[in-house]
């Protein structure tokens, strides 16, 4: 495929996956908001604890199949099948062991009712074995469009579905059941979309050997990630109550919120573009550093933005019940642009064929981060596993874009240097929202002064970024506009 087709499928990627994403954040941040009001922090706590491990476990259900059919340079009708067969096969050897540890689970973090909880949630897996296949098959066919009206209407059903449980004081069963629906919903739709249902079939060595390099390699990468990633929540739910996990996790749903829904959709997109563009070298790393640079332009400035008036926001939207959320909201917002970054790095690696380069980054990560959690949670609870992130983690960025670099071909201080204006313009930011927390309140109402500190630390952001980093701003700009006006493909 030639560069210009590379960005024409590129835009088109990103066309829908960022319009599906935009559309489903509209209809579910005002449902989640009002969810979290409805529930309880311990509500949170408990499906947390479930999630842990069910989560966990389910790492395990394909064994990074999906991706290996993506990447692999053929797929015929047998190399389908077999995944199939696999996948099902593993999907049911996790869901018996999510009934069999549930017990277990709920003696250890005293929490009786999680038991229950882990083995209804073993449902999603029987829902998603079923769509894994036709899902990777409509990722490698770039079919970008039916991949995010499924996941938009898996989203706008589960969240509805939530809503409906918690007004009728389901407590975490409201959880539950939108989880639930959500998986159902979606993939029923890309086994629609695709077309059919991909039968199990025959496994024979020769079919599903040239998968296996990959697939080994993503789901030891998936568990290193799971393991640093949920680090923190493993600990707190040992050393805390369900409730202070429940405002942990709380603040940690809320941090991730903004780069989450954005990682997911760039790594959806920029997986199989990659993994076609390692074909021309100095195409693909111009656009991982443009990739870089316009994720770090919209990371720094929302994700800073939120930390910088967290305290208001979470007294305002969330209410005085989750007062405690503050400071592990702005400790853990700071950092998130990083972690998304770093779902890229892993992302672009595993796509040019060096796979291992983000398994050596999450084996580094899943010892510095779990250590440094459990040291901050033992000296300062909440606060303490929230701060161990904003002096851990960069350390693990670092180590990240050394490797991603070396593998695509760069510097190391090429991939840094996107990074330099949008943490500048976000600290020029953070002094304007203090400026304004300190001129206007406490005399000014709450709502007009969240307003205010919005409206000037976004100014300041723009303005900054303009000014040191307009390259930038403007490719982003390019790049917004190409989306809303599609062109017809270089020759």
């Amino acid at each position: 495929m030639k560069i210009g087709n590379w960005r024409q499928a590129a835009l088109t990627g990103a066309r829908w996956t960022v319009a599906s994403r935009i559309g489903l954040q509209l209809v579910t941040w005002p449902i989640t908001i009002v969810v979290m009001r409805l529930l309880e922090p311990g509500d949170y706590g408990l499906f947390a604890i479930a999630l842990l491990f069910t989560g966990l476990i389910a790492l395990f259900s394909e064994l990074g199949l999906g991706v290996a059919l993506v990447q692999a340079s053929t797929v015929d009708e047998p190399m389908a099948r077999a995944a199939s067969t696999l996948v099902l096969m593993l999907n049911a050897a996790v869901a018996l062991a999510i009934v069999g540890v549930a017990p277990w689970v709920a003696d250890v973090y005293d929490t009786p009712d999680v038991s229950l909880v882990m083995r209804v949630l073993t449902l999603e897996l029987l829902f998603g074995a079923l769509a894994a296949v036709p899902q990777a098959l409509l990722e490698r066919q770039l079919q970008f469009r039916s991949l995010s009206l499924a996941h938009m209407a898996g989203g706008i059903a589960g969240a509805a579905t939530t809503l409906t449980a918690a007004l009728l004081d389901a407590g975490v069963w409201a959880l539950v059941a939108g989880t639930l629906v959500m998986a159902l919903v979606r993939s029923s739709l890309l086994i629609v979309l695709h077309g059919r249902l991909v039968w199990p079939g025959p496994v024979r060595l020769a079919t599903v050997r040239p998968m296996v390099h990959v697939s080994s390699q993503v789901v030891v990468g998936r568990l290193l990630w799971y393991w640093y990633g949920q680090a923190d929540q493993f600990v707190l739910g040992k050393l805390l109550h369900a409730v202070q996990l429940g405002f942990y996790s709380v603040a940690a749903q809320l941090a991730m919120l903004p780069v989450g829904k954005a990682m997911e959709a760039v790594n959806r997109v920029a997986f199989p573009i990659l993994s076609r563009a390692r074909a021309d070298p100095a195409s693909l790393r111009e656009m991982y550093l443009r990739v870089i640079g316009m994720l770090a332009l919209y990371g720094f400035g929302v994700c800073w933005g939120l930390a910088a008036v967290a305290h208001e926001f979470v007294a305002l939207v969330l209410g005085a019940k989750w007062q405690a959320a503050t400071t592990p909201l702005a400790m853990l917002s700071i950092i998130a642009p990083l972690r998304m970054l770093c779902a890229l790095n892993n992302t672009t690696t595993t796509a040019v064929g060096v796979p291992e380069a983000a398994t050596k980054e999450l084996v580094f990560a899943a010892v510095v981060i779990p250590l440094s959690v459990t040291a901050g949670a033992w000296r300062g609870g909440l606060a303490g596993a929230a701060t161990a992130w904003l002096v851990a983690f960069p350390i693990v960025y670092l180590v990240s874009n050394r490797l991603t670099c070396a593998a695509v071909g760069l510097a190391t201080r090429e991939g840094l240097k996107p990074l330099v204006a949008p943490i500048f313009s976000g600290c020029m930011m953070f002094a304007g929202v203090w400026f304004v927390r300190r001129t206007l309140a406490p005399d000014t109402p709450l709502a007009l002064l969240l307003a205010a500190q919005i409206v000037t630390g976004a100014a300041i952001y723009a303005g900054m970024m303009w000014l040191v980093a307009r390259a930038v701003v403007d490719g982003a700009r390019a790049f917004l506009r190409d989306m809303l006006r599609p062109r017809r493909a270089l020759p």
